[in-house]
C-alpha cells in the first residue's frame, strides 16, 4: 500500500513538472510578445505547443484542445504582427475546430478565415466563412463577418453578391451610403483581353486604345508602320535580302508583340480597377468599423 502511495505522489510530481514547464515556457512567449519580439515569441509559443504534445496521455483532452488552441492562436497574431500571413494561415490550420463553445469555436473560425484572406487564400477564406456561418449556432456573433465576406467576394470577383451582402450590412449599422453610387463600376464591363488581341490582330493598335492605352496603340502603329516602310523602301531599291528579312522580321516582331501586349493591357487595366473598387469599399467598411468601435 505505501509503495503504491509513493507511486502516486511521483506521478502526481511529474505531472505538475510537465504542467509548470509548458506554463513557464508559455509565460516567456507571452513577455516577448508584449515586448514586441514577435519572432522570438513565436519560437516560444511553438516550444510549448511541443513541450505539451510530449504529456498529451498525461492531460484532459479539453484542456489539451483548449491549451493548444490557445497557443496556435498567440502564435498567429505573432505571424500577423511580422506580415507572415502564409505562416499565420499555416499555423491556422492546425486548430482543433471541435470546439463546443460557440464564442471559442467563433473566434477559432474567424481566425483562420482572417488568416485566409491575408495571406490570399480568397477561395478558402471565403469556404471558412460559410462553414462559420453553418456550424455557429449563435448568430449574434456574426457581426464582424459580414465586412470579412465583403471584402473575401470582392477579391473573388462575385461583386453582385458583395452587393447585396453590403446592402444587408449598411442596414443592419443604418450607414447613410448609396449601395447603387459606391458599386457604380458594375455598369462597366470589365476589358476582354481576348478582343484586345484580336482587335489588334485586325487593325494594330486598336487593341491597345480598347485596354485604355490610347498613346500606346499610336506607338504601335507607328513602330510597325516603320517596319513595314522599311522593309518595302528596300525591296523598291531591289535589296531584297534587308527588305525581306530585316523589315519583315521586323514588322512580325511588332504586330505579333503589339497584339500580346494589348491582351497585357487589358488585363492590367481590369487589375487597376479591381484594385480601385475594392480600396473604395474597404474605406467605407475601415470607416464603419472605427465608428463603432468609438
Amino acid at each position: 500500500m505505501d509503495r503504491f502511495c509513493l507511486i502516486c505522489r511521483f506521478l502526481c510530481v511529474l505531472f505538475l513538472i510537465s504542467r509548470g514547464v509548458v506554463a513557464q515556457v508559455s509565460l516567456t512567449a507571452d513577455s516577448l510578445s508584449i515586448a514586441g519580439q514577435f519572432d522570438l515569441a513565436s519560437v516560444y509559443y511553438e516550444k510549448a505547443l511541443f513541450e505539451q504534445s510530449q504529456r498529451i496521455d498525461s492531460m484532459n483532452a479539453d484542456a489539451y484542445r483548449l491549451t493548444a488552441n490557445e497557443l496556435l492562436y498567440k502564435k498567429i497574431q505573432c505571424q500577423k504582427y511580422l506580415k507572415r500571413f502564409e505562416e499565420a494561415w499555416q499555423t491556422a490550420q492546425r486548430f482543433n475546430l471541435n470546439e463546443p463553445n460557440d464564442t471559442l469555436h467563433y473566434k477559432l473560425r474567424y481566425e483562420v478565415a482572417l488568416a485566409g484572406y491575408l495571406s490570399q487564400h480568397y477561395g478558402e477564406a471565403h469556404g471558412q466563412i460559410l462553414q462559420t456561418r453553418f456550424y455557429i449556432r449563435d448568430s449574434t456573433l456574426f457581426s464582424g463577418l459580414d465586412v470579412l465576406e465583403i471584402l473575401a467576394l470582392n477579391e473573388l470577383d462575385r461583386w453582385v453578391e458583395s452587393k447585396e451582402l453590403f446592402k444587408k450590412y449598411a442596414a443592419r449599422n443604418q450607414l447613410n451610403i448609396d449601395t447603387e453610387e459606391l458599386y457604380r463600376f458594375l455598369r462597366k464591363k470589365p476589358k476582354s483581353p481576348e478582343k484586345a488581341q484580336l482587335l489588334s490582330f485586325i487593325m494594330p493598335g486598336v487593341g491597345q486604345m480598347y485596354a485604355g492605352f490610347p498613346k500606346e496603340g499610336l506607338v504601335s502603329v507607328g513602330l510597325q508602320t516603320l517596319a513595314l516602310g522599311f522593309g518595302v523602301y528596300h525591296v523598291w531599291h531591289r535589296y531584297y535580302l534587308i527588305g525581306f528579312f530585316t523589315g519583315a522580321g521586323m514588322f512580325q516582331a511588332f504586330y505579333f508583340g503589339g497584339a500580346r501586349r494589348a491582351e497585357l493591357m487589358a488585363e492590367e487595366t481590369n487589375r487597376k480597377r479591381k484594385a480601385k473598387n475594392n480600396q473604395q469599399i474597404r474605406m467605407v467598411l475601415i470607416e464603419s468599423e472605427n465608428k463603432k468601435g468609438k
